[in-house]
């Protein structure tokens, strides 16, 4: 089963339009079960889009909050979920939402081959 781990600092008002580009796992072999575990630190305001291919599986998602250094938790920080099949690519956007300051994100991604 493979795990992808990404953390980032997001500065206000700014978007990562695909914290997967570049990835190995950017794009999947087979078809699979994905899972996005997602936090930000206490008082951080951002979202999350997640597709995969042409399905969109969540849009504006907020992230959980906790404490800082944190996460994401597998038992309590399932953010999402969605059925792939092979050779489509996951993609995670995430968006600083409060314009006055940064952003601290956590997101693990699980693929579970079927």
């Amino acid at each position: 089963m493979p795990i992808f781990q990404h953390s980032e600092t997001i500065t206000a008002g700014a978007t990562n339009t695909n914290i997967m580009s570049g990835s190995k796992f950017e794009f999947l072999p087979r078809n699979s079960v994905i899972r996005v575990y997602a936090v930000q630190d206490s008082g951080d305001l951002a979202t999350l889009d997640f597709s995969l291919g042409n399905v969109v599986v969540g849009e504006d998602l907020a992230l959980f909050q906790v404490t800082a250094g944190t996460g994401p938790n597998r038992n309590e920080s399932l953010l999402a979920q969605g059925a792939g099949m092979a050779g489509d690519r996951i993609q995670i956007r995430v968006t600083e939402t409060g314009g006055a300051a940064t952003a601290v994100i956590r997101v693990l991604v699980e693929i579970v081959e079927l």
